[in-house]
């Protein structure tokens, strides 16, 4: 049983003399939807729970993943707990306790004896989510996070690696920062799945907007400049990624790779009528970059990412047009001819004419043959221990 997870709540009551009164439980669970039951399974030795049993209504207090502290002060047998929690009394005379993810109000109906534990079942009176965040687990005698692999970078290891390799490129991110007045950012592979911003540069016109270790999902349309120089069963995994199965999205996806790797780079655009759908994008990001997102959180981002495709509609530079640029992406090839590092200029001006739209490109085009070249000739070490850095064969 250790190897079943389980959530983490603080069932709290009254005292037969009104005092707040809880115990943490790993038992709470769903009994029936309609109509609407649940349960928790203290032992039936639990001196806690003797307490309370007669409270008129408990409240169940589902903990997040940052609440360990108030965890272990809630398990701890001792008198005036309540003292040291933040917590306010529910409609219904239970203590709820502050930041909880959710709180569910109900009253027992029930009480089962089953071997050493009860089951008591208990009538739902009022639930509410408090804070979207992600729940605190107990597995195999610990407690932690959720994590979803799609969403979430598994740790830090791989970002060092990623650092020192993208600190050659740092120069020549900064020369061209400071040309065209923008922010650039190198970027490399995080894990087979993501993205980081592994350095950053800035003009006289851009902000820090984009710190070192943001991380950027690699999913489509995101990533195309570095997914367009992988290999076909890379380029099946991130089309996989997709929120389509729609043969003829896909097959756009496929289109716009062979169309950046022809053109050798990547761009998004942004008009005054897709402001809106650009800044929910925006929000998505930084969401996406702040972590411990719930599944729910997660389809809600994914669905804002592959919403966002019309930005990155395939387009050609014509003269007499202007253009408002999200950002313009360029890959730095390694030795072998891989992609070793992104270069992503963005905080653009607007209204910039083809020719001027043409000499951002090739700004960072040169840029990223200069970084390619240094690779080559002095950093055979740093890309030899950033490729051994990340699992799977992404980069392969």
């Amino acid at each position: 049983m250790g190897h079943y997870p389980t959530g983490v709540a603080v069932v709290t009551g009254t005292s037969p003399d009104g005092e707040p009164i809880g115990m943490v439980v790993g038992t709470f669970t769903a009994v029936s939807l309609d109509p609407p039951i649940v349960a928790f399974m203290p032992t039936t030795t639990s001196g806690t729970y003797g307490l309370m049993k007669d409270s008129p209504a408990y409240c169940i207090n589902v903990l997040a993943h940052d609440q360990l502290d108030l965890c272990r002060l809630m398990a701890a047998p001792r008198p005036g707990k309540f003292d040291d929690v933040a917590w306010s009394p529910s409609a219904y005379g239970a203590p709820a306790l502050e930041d909880a993810v959710a709180h569910i109000h109900c009253r027992s109906q029930d009480v089962v004896t089953a071997g050493d534990h009860f089951i008591v079942l208990c009538d739902v009176l009022a639930m509410e989510v408090s804070r979207p965040a992600t729940p605190l687990l107990f597995f195999q005698g610990g407690y932690g996070g959720f994590s979803s692999r799609g969403m979430s970078a598994k740790g830090d290891g791989e970002l060092i690696e990623a650092v020192r390799l993208a600190d050659l490129a740092r120069p020549e991110a900064g020369r061209v920062a400071r040309s065209l007045g923008c922010e650039v950012a190198v970027l490399a592979a995080a894990n087979d799945h993501e993205l980081t911003t592994a350095a950053s540069a800035y003009g006289d016109n851009a902000h820090a907007l984009e710190p070192l270790g943001v991380r950027v999902p690699l999913m489509p349309p995101l990533g195309e400049a570095y997914v367009a120089w992988c290999d076909d069963a890379a380029v099946e995994a991130w089309l996989g990624r997709t929120s389509s199965r729609d043969p003829e999205v896909v097959d756009k996806y496929r289109r716009r790779l062979a169309h950046v790797r022809e053109s050798g780079f990547a761009l998004s655009r942004q008009t005054e009528q897709m402001q809106p759908r650009y800044t929910d994008l925006q929000d998505a990001m930084r969401e996406y970059a702040a972590g411990d997102l719930t599944p729910a959180r997660e389809r809600a981002v994914r669905a804002v990412i592959a919403e966002s495709s019309a930005f990155f509609e395939t387009i050609d530079i014509v003269d007499g047009e202007t253009y408002d640029l999200g950002a313009i992406v360029v890959p730095v090839l390694g030795p072998e001819g891989r992609v070793a590092l992104c270069l992503r200029a963005s905080q653009l001006p607007a209204g910039a004419d083809a020719p001027t739209v043409r000499g951002w490109i090739s700004a960072l085009q040169r840029a990223a043959a200069a970084v390619s070249e240094g690779i080559s000739r002095d950093g055979w070490d740093d890309y030899a221990a950033y490729q051994q850095s990340i699992p799977g064969n992404f980069m392969m």
